[in-house]
């Protein structure tokens, strides 16, 4: 370490203290309820990052380019959302549940071990075994469809991340 980085990390020391404070208030509520079970927590964190981002490119952005990169950044957090409200079974259900009615679920005792159970699952509009075997197999078409959605807004996510995220700075 040289003298002027010596004297310019003391010089910068009260900006960064202000910083880091302000920095530790905004991301405390973040990260007390930041849990390592799945990618839900991942999307929360990625988010708040990217809405203080937008903001900054939207507020206080030195470039010309600023609002074109917070619209850029926007497209992520809208992504995002869309990944955590996770309403991608609800929107593959739409025709499955028109065609066969909502599912009851039904927790049935094992006859042979009373401390165990069985989930049925029925639907008012199946009424034969014809049926139940159409529903199953309509039931597996709306799951892959609900499962590609959900590729579809990760990939679309990252790939744009990929594509843009050099040039957000400021």
């Amino acid at each position: 370490m040289n003298i002027y980085s010596i004297t310019q990390t003391i010089k910068d020391m009260p900006h960064n203290i202000k910083y880091g404070i302000l920095n530790l208030i905004k991301w405390f509520p973040v990260i007390w309820q930041d849990r390592d079970w799945d990618n839900y927590y991942l999307y929360i964190i990625l988010q708040h990052k990217l809405k203080h981002m937008e903001h900054l490119h939207v507020n206080y952005s030195h470039l010309m380019s600023g609002s074109q990169t917070a619209k850029e950044i926007k497209t992520c957090v809208i992504l995002l959302g869309r990944l955590m409200e996770d309403g991608y079974h609800e929107n593959a259900s739409i025709e499955y549940y028109k065609k066969w009615g909502r599912p009851k679920f039904d927790w049935i005792p094992v006859p042979d071990d009373p401390e165990f159970s069985m989930l049925e699952i029925t639907h008012d509009k199946v009424k034969t075994k014809k049926d139940e075997i159409q529903e199953k197999k309509e039931f597996h078409r709306v799951c892959d469809h609900e499962r590609n959605m959900r590729k579809q807004d990760v990939d679309y996510l990252f790939d744009y991340m990929r594509k843009h995220i050099e040039g957000w700075w400021d």
